[in-house]
This record gives structure tokens, C-alpha cells and sequence, in this order.
């Protein structure tokens, strides 16, 4: 019992700074692997139909210690047109919020050669639980009772993005409700925008995407991520990557990944600790697996 309730102090201490965390350093696949996460002007990129699925944990053996899962699949038609869905699963401590969302994504070409403006638009449903068979305290606590009995949280987003075969230019609205109305249960800590800016540049052993990240999480100051991404070619394996990122949060990423004939994929990642949280943990290790099929 005494050592249930040290467990139990030390995650009230440091819960604050772990849900911050979580939010300050999202899902790391937003970045190169899944953009369609970040952004719903993403979904379909390609003419095939993707899927993709990841999982984030805190190497940590503390009771409660923040996990994360993701799962997404995008359609690209051969028209313009897209669909994408995404389904999270966010868990920490007693806490537990799940989200799925529907897209639509509308890729409109500018000319003749690579340059295409996109377009697209999400919405979404949240609910928040406590997990009541896990609680040490009183079941019958009207604040507890409040969350489980909050209503699915309805929600949108909207992206664009600029692309070549080079440059990449994107931004997105997230959130939208808190534009029209104010809810102090959802209100802080959500991320609210999210722009990015990337370049490919071709080298001789390499391609090389540089990217600069600037987002705005609800309650906090704006974040600046900036990194870069390594892709190599391979005589066994399509292609490898790296990369790395540092966040302004105060954290650095680095991550590896491999790519079989553009088909599946395979990603590996570890997110160094916010400033507040060195103390009580090493970090988060996020891996990451894509499928495509029905390849045009």
C-alpha cells in the first residue's frame, strides 16, 4: 500500500507537465511519415489507398505513464477528390480521450508539370473518459461522474498545402469549435494551427528535406520545430531514412526508417524529455508501420 501511494503522489506532481508534454511533442509521424495526422489537405496524396498505424510510450515503469495510439487510412481517386480517416487513442493516468475523424481533400493541379494547391477539411468526434476501475478513491465523486458523462465533442479542421516537386508549403486550422464557442473543458491545451515549410534537395548519396515547423498549442507559446530528413537508396531495401528534429519545447527527435518498394514501410523514432519531465523519465519511443495498396 505504502508503495501504491508514492506511485500515486509522484504522478499527481508530475501529471501537469505530462500532459503538456504529450501536447508540446505530438505523434512524431506528422513531420514526414504521415502528414495527413497534422493536416487534412494531405489525405490521398497519392492515387492508392494508405494505410498506417503508430504507437508512442514513455520509457517509463511508473503506473499510468502517458501512451498514444494512431491509425489512418487515405484514398487518393484518380480524379482530384480524397477521403482520409483517423482514429487516437490518448491515455494517461486515469485519463483517456479518444478521437476519429473523417476527411475530405481536393487536389487541384496549377499547370501541366508538378504544382498542385490542396484542399481539405475534417470533422471530427472526441470523448473523454476517466478510468473509474483504476481509481483508489470515491467512486462516487461527482467531478468523475461529471467527465463520463460529458457528450461526444463534435469538431473540424481545415488545411492547404502548395506543392512541387520540391517545395512544400502547408498550414491548417485545428479545432475549429473553439472559434465559435468557447468550452473550458476542451479549451486548453489543443493544438490550434500547424504550418510547415519543407524543400527536397537532391544530393549525390542522398535527398535531403529540410522543414521548419511552426505551430500554436492552445495556452502555451507558439512552437518552432526544425530538422531534417535523410532518404537513401538502398541495393536491398528501396529506401532508408533519417532524421532528426529539435523543438523549441526544449526536446530533440531522431528517428530511422525503412521502405520497401514504397509499399511498406517501417519507422522507428525516440523523443528526448520537455525540460520539466528530465528528471522523472528518459523519454518517449514512437514506432510507426505504413502499408500501400492498390498502387496506380
Amino acid at each position: 500500500m505504502k508503495t501504491m501511494n508514492k506511485y500515486i503522489v509522484v504522478l499527481f506532481i508530475i501529471f501537469p507537465f505530462v500532459k503538456s508534454n504529450a501536447q508540446l511533442n505530438p505523434m512524431t509521424a506528422v513531420y514526414y511519415q504521415n502528414q495527413y495526422l497534422a493536416n487534412p489537405a494531405m489525405a490521398g496524396l497519392q492515387q492508392q489507398l494508405t494505410l498506417n498505424a503508430g504507437i508512442r510510450q514513455q520509457f517509463s515503469t511508473m503506473p499510468g505513464a502517458p501512451f498514444s495510439q494512431f491509425v489512418t487510412a487515405d484514398y487518393g481517386f484518380a480524379g482530384k477528390a480524397a477521403l482520409g480517416l483517423q482514429v487516437h487513442n490518448d491515455r494517461a493516468g486515469l485519463l483517456k480521450r479518444t478521437r476519429a475523424a473523417a476527411s475530405f481533400a481536393y487536389h487541384l493541379p496549377l499547370d501541366e508539370a508538378s504544382r498542385q494547391l490542396s484542399f481539405g477539411l475534417s470533422l471530427s468526434f472526441a470523448d473523454d473518459d476517466i478510468n473509474v476501475a483504476a481509481m483508489r478513491g470515491d467512486y462516487d465523486d461527482l467531478d468523475v461522474y461529471g467527465v463520463n458523462m460529458r457528450d461526444t465533442y463534435l469538431d473540424g479542421d481545415f488545411g492547404i498545402a502548395y506543392r512541387t516537386d520540391r517545395l512544400q508549403v502547408q498550414g491548417a486550422l485545428t479545432n475549429l469549435k473553439r472559434l465559435l464557442k468557447k468550452d473550458t473543458y476542451h479549451a486548453s491545451d489543443q493544438p490550434i494551427f500547424f504550418t510547415a515549410v519543407s524543400y527536397r534537395i537532391p544530393l549525390s548519396f542522398a535527398t535531403a528535406e529540410p522543414k521548419v515547423v511552426y505551430r500554436g498549442v492552445n495556452g502555451y507559446r507558439n512552437l518552432l520545430d526544425a530538422g531534417v530528413n535523410f532518404e537513401f537508396s538502398s541495393p536491398t531495401v528501396s529506401k532508408v531514412n533519417l532524421l532528426a528534429l529539435y523543438h523549441s519545447a526544449g526536446s530533440a527527435t531522431f528517428g530511422i526508417g525503412i521502405n520497401w518498394n514504397n509499399r511498406l514501410a517501417v519507422n522507428g523514432m525516440y523523443t528526448t524529455n520537455t525540460s520539466p519531465l528530465q528528471g522523472y523519465t528518459t523519454g518517449d519511443y514512437e514506432l510507426g508501420i505504413s502499408y500501400s495498396i492498390f498502387n496506380k
